[in-house]
């Protein structure tokens, strides 16, 4: 398999593989999750199980799939049941990604994470994986997490490095480039964050990371740009060229891929990880594009 490097290779491999993973949706009654899904549905990627309340599923278009195959309309009226529902089709194998609609993070994520019924296994990191495409940049950067921790741990940094070296493996991406982001490169321990990037280079070193590049700390310009970061004389394997971001803490991340879709009309597509399977969670907020993007990428990882 060739790398994927955009989100038009993503669409274009996943037609070219011809399978449909089968999807259920939690409470899908708005518009835009119901658009990117049906496009998702048209482009032969999934098959759609969506589970709400009919009356107010906000589509027009819905009806002319209601005779599809690969759309099933679950009535169940109150968000928490359609939730646990979602989660109950992907507990029992009969659905291979979970997606968010209209239903509040924190109600999915209990859901998720009940210890009889939810999909979380023990010793498993939930967190939050994400891939973006950035106009003027050479390829897809993911990156790691502007949801769902505040403040990894050493344990939990480490588990979010994995899942990104995983994720970009299953892009094709057979050697990836890892940069622990930081505001500067100078390795200095009493900086918050730092002690946890000395170490994971030293875990790197070892070994624990598999066939990737890593460096770190890194500022941005060194990560992104070559021009820009070869001002700074800082030797560094990653230069301009990362598959990988990780940052210290969940604003750092959250600030920049928010800035980034703001005032670069950057796409991100992004995932929970840990769960059995995939779980597509966008923000209400994120456009359409982002939203079958974001399913594009279960697609890959399921």
């Amino acid at each position: 398999m060739e790398s994927i490097s955009s989100f038009a290779e993503l669409t274009a491999h996943l037609k070219s593989v011809n399978c449909r993973k089968r999807m259920a949706v939690a409470n899908a009654v708005d518009s835009h999750t119901l658009d990117a899904v049906l496009r998702a549905v048209d482009m032969g990627i999934v098959e759609a199980f969506l589970i709400g309340d009919v009356a107010s599923i906000e589509s027009p278009q819905l009806f002319e799939y209601t005779l599809s195959p690969f759309v099933h309309i679950i009535d169940i009226p109150e968000v928490k049941e359609a939730t646990l529902e979602s989660v109950r089709m992907i507990k029992s194998g009969e659905a291979d990604i979970l997606m968010k609609g209209l239903v509040n993070t924190d109600v999915l994520l209990r859901a998720i994470l009940d210890k009889e019924k939810g999909i979380l296994p023990a010793g498993n990191i939930l967190t939050f994986n994400a891939a973006m495409e950035v106009p003027g940049y050479h390829k897809l950067i993911f990156f790691t997490d502007p949801v769902v921790i505040p403040s990894p741990s050493l344990v939990q940094r480490t588990a979010m490095i994995k899942y990104a070296i995983n994720t970009a493996n299953k892009f094709g991406i057979r050697k990836p480039k890892v940069a622990l982001i930081h505001a500067t490169e100078v390795a200095n321990p009493k900086i918050q964050y730092m002690q946890d990037y000395l170490d994971i280079m030293q875990m790197w070193r070892n070994g624990d990371f598999g066939d990737v590049i890593m460096d770190g700390p890194l500022d941005i310009f060194l990560a992104l740009d070559t021009k820009r970061g070869s001002i700074k004389n800082v030797p560094t394997p990653v230069l301009g060229d990362a598959d990988i971001l990780i940052f210290p803490n969940f604003e750092c991340a959250n600030c920049f891929y928010k800035g980034l879709s703001l005032f670069a009309g950057a796409e991100m597509a992004g995932l929970l990880q840990g769960p059995e399977k995939p779980v597509v969670l966008t923000s209400r907020s994120e456009s359409v594009d982002s939203k079958f993007y974001s399913i594009a990428m279960a697609c890959v990882m399921s």
